[in-house]
């Protein structure tokens, strides 16, 4: 299967983290839920590990949806609906165990990401876990050079930037309606907020892995 978000230089790590976390936390016949899935790239992932979890994808594009159905037929549930309209999405299918989104969070406005976490939260299982993948937003222009440079490893490393931005104005401007990263620091409130607890997994550059967990003892 070809891999969706190529351009990204070090998502093979982040992703093959992801999936190895939702592994961890998986029992056998439990749910699935992928926020943003796309043509099913995450469920290609998880099922080259498990094959005794119900998967069920969520994305806006039917066309993505109608590859994922014809790739993985009775394997895995695929639903059309926009995370900027959550409440308007009929799942079904919970409580899940994990719930993942890849690389889709920064599409949405602040209040969306926070709504889309909130309802996220509702479905999870007792134990269940959130697994949040996407970029983090940068907001102190003193050490925009040494994120720069971080940029300037991974190229070397992989052959391909992450960005471009040569000052803290340029990245900036190059954020926008469908470029919006969310700051650690909200990322944070919101979890405390709704009662999720959370770490970061895994961080390169600015991309992070957020896992929030919520606890055994609610109902």
């Amino acid at each position: 299967m070809d891999d969706p978000i190529g351009g990204h230089p070090t998502r093979a790590e982040q992703l093959d983290i992801l999936v190895a976390a939702a592994d961890a936390v998986l029992r056998q016949g439990e749910a699935v839920l992928d926020l943003g899935c796309g043509t099913g790239y995450l469920a290609h992932l998880l099922f080259q590990r498990r094959d005794d979890v119900a998967f069920t994808g969520v994305d806006r594009k039917g066309e993505s949806l109608e590859a994922a159905r014809g790739r993985f037929g009775d394997r895995a549930r695929f639903v059309e609906g926009d995370l900027g309209d959550i409440g308007a999405i009929e799942i079904g299918g919970g409580p899940f165990k994990v719930i993942a989104t890849a690389l889709t969070f920064h599409d949405l406005e602040d209040a969306a990401k926070r709504s889309v976490i909130a309802w996220a939260a509702e479905r999870l299982a007792p134990g269940g876990v959130f697994l949040l993948y996407d970029r983090l937003r940068l907001t102190t222009p003193a050490t925009f050079e040494l994120q720069r440079a971080i940029w300037a490893r991974i190229e070397a490393i992989h052959g391909r930037p992450m960005r471009t931005a040569q000052t803290f104005s340029d990245y900036e401007a190059d954020l926008s309606q469908s470029n919006r990263p969310a700051r650690l620091d909200d990322y944070v409130r919101w979890f405390t907020e709704l009662g999720l607890e959370h770490q970061i997994l895994h961080l390169h550059g600015n991309v992070a892995l957020i896992a929030a967990a919520k606890r055994e003892d609610t109902e």
